[in-house]
């Protein structure tokens, strides 16, 4: 008898059902009291966007951080110290609503924010693909460790353990999106794809 271990593995590239929607503000200048008013206005504005998709039905929900503030100084040619506040902020919004992912983002960046686009699978469509792929890679196993069984000239084999061999992780999106344009331009958006994919390390014996 001979015990052969074997990795199986399966891989499917499925269609995002969500997309995180990342806006960032962020406002400079000489007076503190200015920059967080820049960009306490600049939030608000954002979150106000963020609640009425929500109400909407488009997004599922949204995630506002709080503004963050910090400052910088130097000395200018003549010795003069200079000190610059700046004030950050950022909300995420997370749509199910595809069709107006390049509207959504556009609007936002021509309101003054920094918008990038994150596709995503929910958690009941990801655990979805990742049942059927657990199928997947035991059949990859068995079929790798018939090779061996074969090539041994051992024609029977049995499943003696079976664990999931993934280091770490899960699904991963297959690129993202980054949006400069103008309110008035809302292009065509391609759904994104995201890498699911699942590895068993599997026993038999062989005789």
């Amino acid at each position: 008898m001979t015990n052969i271990t074997v990795m199986g593995s399966a891989e499917a590239r499925v269609p995002a059902d969500q997309a995180d929607i990342y806006a960032s503000v962020s406002s400079r200048d000489a007076a503190r009291e200015v920059a967080l008013e820049a960009a306490n206005a600049a939030h608000a504005g954002l979150v106000e966007r963020a609640k009425a998709l929500v109400a909407e039905g488009a997004a599922l929900e949204y995630v506002a951080d709080p503004v963050s503030t910090y400052s910088n100084s130097w000395r200018d040619e003549n010795g003069n110290n200079i000190v610059e506040h700046q004030a950050h902020a950022n909300v995420r919004i997370v749509l199910s609503a595809l069709d107006r992912v390049g509207e959504v983002a556009a609007e936002l960046t021509g309101s003054g924010a920094d918008v990038r686009v994150q596709w995503e699978l929910s958690s009941a469509l990801r655990e979805e693909w990742t049942r059927n792929l657990r199928s997947a890679a035991v059949n990859d196993a068995r079929s790798a460790a018939e090779d061996f069984a074969a090539a041994i000239t051992a024609p029977s084999l049995t499943l003696l353990s079976l664990r999931d061999g993934r280091a770490g992780g899960g699904p991963s999106p297959i690129g993202e999106a980054r949006f400069a344009m103008s309110a008035a331009a809302a292009p065509e958006v391609t759904v994104g794809q995201i890498s699911v994919s699942v590895q068993v390390e599997a026993s038999f014996s062989a005789k």
